[in-house]
């Protein structure tokens, strides 16, 4: 019987303590924090201008959002956390919720200072230095393309040569036409004289010979200086 009842003792003693414990435990847990509804916009610290695509993160979770295009974001959270605000080009912002708030909803202006790096000009050159450019652009060897068929047509050998076998156009069919008829007329009825024995003719027809016969010489060396390699 004093065994039972020793028992029974024991048993009301253990739970009275883990009932004192629980209590104990119960009253020293601090109050749950109220659940906000942050809403707000991001907005640039130097033109007040809306920045989009914000990370917004609160801090110790891995709970957060973005804003949109429009720099608005809205997220739920509980008083007392700390929302940190963090975009590429501008400094990172940290704000904490207030704990004493009387509304369960909390609006927010948020502004971002920019965190920009501005760098010299730096020009990239694919020579080390002008002088170095400078000797290669002169003594650049271009190929024969087409920069050598177009020189090799404009020479004047080569324009008289085409010239020569070019048929007339009609508007050197034309002038030539003028030409006769302006001499009919102008010798109308008397002889029109003959040049074969006129020594002051035959004077300036060497002469005209003599020159051009020069020139020719001096056009092909011209043109061998050019061709040559």
């Amino acid at each position: 019987m004093v065994s039972f009842l020793s028992k029974r003792l024991t048993s009301f003693l253990l739970l009275a303590m883990f009932s004192c414990a629980a209590v104990a435990q119960t009253s020293e847990r601090p109050a749950q924090r109220p659940v906000v509804q942050i809403a707000g916009i991001i907005l640039d610290n130097e033109n007040l201008r809306p920045i989009p695509h914000v990370n917004i993160s609160v801090r110790g979770t891995h709970r957060g959002t973005s804003t949109d295009m429009n720099g608005f974001f809205s997220l739920t959270t509980l008083a007392g956390d700390y929302l940190v605000f963090s975009s590429i080009g501008f400094r990172t912002e940290t704000i904490k919720i207030p704990d004493t708030l009387q509304a369960n909803r909390y609006t927010i202006y948020q502004t971002l200072l920019r965190d920009t790096l501005e760098l010299p000009v730096t020009v990239i050159f694919p020579w080390p230095s002008r002088e170095r450019f400078r000797e290669a652009f002169l003594n650049l060897d271009i190929p024969a393309d087409d920069y050598d068929i177009a020189r090799r047509n404009v020479l004047l050998s080569e324009l008289r040569d085409r010239a020569r076998h070019a048929p007339m156009d009609a508007q050197m069919n034309f002038r030539h036409l003028t030409q006769q008829r302006a001499d009919r007329m102008y010798w109308a009825g008397q002889q029109q004289p003959n040049n074969l024995l006129n020594p002051l003719a035959w004077a300036q027809f060497l002469r005209i010979w003599n020159a051009q016969r020069d020139e020719r010489r001096q056009q092909r060396v011209r043109d061998w200086d050019f061709y040559e390699p």
